[in-house]
């Protein structure tokens, strides 16, 4: 088994071998002059030489291996304890190159190695000492070389080692602060998205969730969302964007402050999320689930008041707004049929009752809006209903809500588009249905698009009145639906209404 090795050892290994080298050309150059080429000094040399050239040769990753480093230098132990034998033992001109194998098992494993295997060498070389029948104080200088070239060894390393753990330990501190700053910094975006929302007065929790899910999404692209918060009746979904893979990876987010939990986000993606993009999205979440929070608190706080003065409002403009335009539009009929004689003034005076009439059924608007206290959006009232779907084709809802129609129209709205997507559940034959398409409280334009295989809108099937109903819920709340459909190609349902 290899570990892994720190940056400084390739250094320090070249450094050993290179002081190797150097000892073992001392060594022949001492050996030569002393004894000149007799057949001792040349095995000497050969012993001597194959160790060193054999260390150098010998890879890394073999020191590295389990046990590597303490079997090459057991063996160059004994290499060089041979050339010291052949060469006056203690006195010997490779006495210094002996201290290499007990340098490679210090550095590579430890102190602990480094100093057996200098005790080894030393214990080998007091034996051939004494049978060479020389006094064993002649074996102190090696002995003292060892344990000084050990611990010198033993001290490098533990040094580079913390050297090496700091500076790792500092790398990871720097990439976690950077993370972090990078967290503050889209927490910081996301505050101010918040802080913009508040300037212009468009604080409510339909926007904050399209906002949060639209900025979520254009880091991941290809992926899906939806985003919901906890209402009266369970999660009410404020924004659903994009089409989930089928085989994608979901990804369950919960909204939530210190004490309570507000809501959740549920994400689709192509890919798995590693841990540092879930938790670049928690910091995008979490300034949202305070303001999500903070919502609904407000929302508890001032619910009763308001929902007293939309009825005061509503009553008010009922009884006292609406008969004085009743009674004006009637004015308006009496000066008319006076003005026979007059034709222009008799047109002008109908133009005036037409703006009467359309002033009265704005005013009957307003007066349904102010009556029906705010539900869920659309978005949400269109998934629930659409829930009930079972099995194949899937129901796919991305729509880019950013306030809901008004409480008289989002019924009717409802019922069109969950009318087509069940005549398309039901009758295409298609592989998806796609609910998709802008609103923004007075705009709106919905499309319920399939792949399956059409129909002739020309020609509706007798008793069937799906398409009839859905033309008479439109022009009840003044929008205007489309079928684009060809058999075989698939059907696209558009109910477009207010003006942009």
């Amino acid at each position: 088994m290899e570990t892994t090795p720190a940056p400084w050892e390739s250094r320090v290994h070249r450094t050993v071998v290179g002081g190797q080298w150097v000892a073992l050309t001392v060594g022949i150059f001492s050996s030569l002059v002393a004894a000149g080429g007799s057949a001792v000094s040349l095995l000497a040399i050969a012993f001597a030489a194959g160790y060193v050239i054999a260390s150098t040769l010998i890879s890394e990753s073999r020191f590295r291996m389990r046990f590597g480093a303490e079997s090459i230098a057991l063996t160059g132990a004994i290499s060089v304890l041979v050339a010291l034998t052949l060469t006056g033992g203690a006195g010997s001109p490779y006495l210094l190159l002996s201290m290499g194998p007990p340098v490679f098992a210090t550095l590579y494993s430890g102190f602990r190695a480094g100093v057996t295997t200098g005790a080894l060498s030393g214990s080998l070389l007091v034996l051939v000492t004494l049978a060479q029948g020389q006094p064993i104080i002649e074996v102190a200088p090696a002995m003292a070389l060892y344990l000084i070239f050990v611990l010198l060894v033993g001290v490098i390393r533990r040094l580079l080692d913390d050297i090496h753990l700091q500076a790792t330990t500092l790398a990871h501190e720097k990439e976690s602060a950077t993370l972090r700053l990078e967290r503050l910094e889209e927490t910081h975006i996301a505050l101010l998205k918040l802080s913009e929302d508040v300037s212009t007065g468009r604080l409510n929790a339909t926007e904050v969730g399209a906002d949060t899910l639209d900025t979520i999404l254009e880091r991941f692209p290809g992926s899906a969302g939806k985003l919901a918060v906890q209402g009266e009746g369970g999660l009410v979904v404020l924004a659903a964007r994009g089409i989930p893979q089928e085989n994608g990876h979901v990804y369950d987010l919960p909204l939530s402050t210190s004490d309570s939990e507000v809501g959740n986000l549920e994400l689709t993606t192509s890919e798995p999320m590693s841990t540092s993009q879930l938790a670049e999205v928690a910091a995008i979440i979490r300034p949202v689930s305070v303001a999500f929070a903070n919502l609904q608190l407000l929302q508890d706080i001032v619910g009763s008041a308001v929902a007293e003065e939309r009825t005061r409002l509503a009553r008010e403009m009922h009884d006292e707004i609406g008969p004085s335009l009743a009674s004006l539009g009637l004015a308006l009929d009496m000066t008319a049929m006076q003005q026979t004689d007059n034709p222009e003034i008799a047109s002008d005076l109908q133009v005036l009752r037409s703006n009467v009439t359309k002033l009265v059924e704005d005013v009957r608007a307003s007066v349904a809006d102010l009556r029906n206290a705010p539900g869920p959006t659309l978005t949400a009232r269109i998934l629930q209903s659409t829930s009930e779907l079972e099995g194949d084709p899937q129901v796919v809802i991305d729509l880019d809500e950013r306030r809901p129609p008004r409480p008289a129209q989002i019924g009717d709205l409802t019922s069109i588009v969950t009318e087509a997507a069940r005549n398309a559940h039901a009758h295409s034959k298609a592989s998806m249905i796609v609910v998709s398409g802008q609103v923004d409280r007075t705009y709106g334009r919905c499309s319920v698009v399939d792949d399956g295989v059409g129909f002739d809108p020309a020609h509706e099937p007798e008793g069937h009145f799906g398409l009839t109903g859905m033309r008479e819920r439109a022009a009840k709340i003044g929008a205007t639906i489309k079928f684009d459909s060809k058999p075989g190609v698939g059907t696209a349902v558009t109910v477009e209404w207010g003006p942009r």
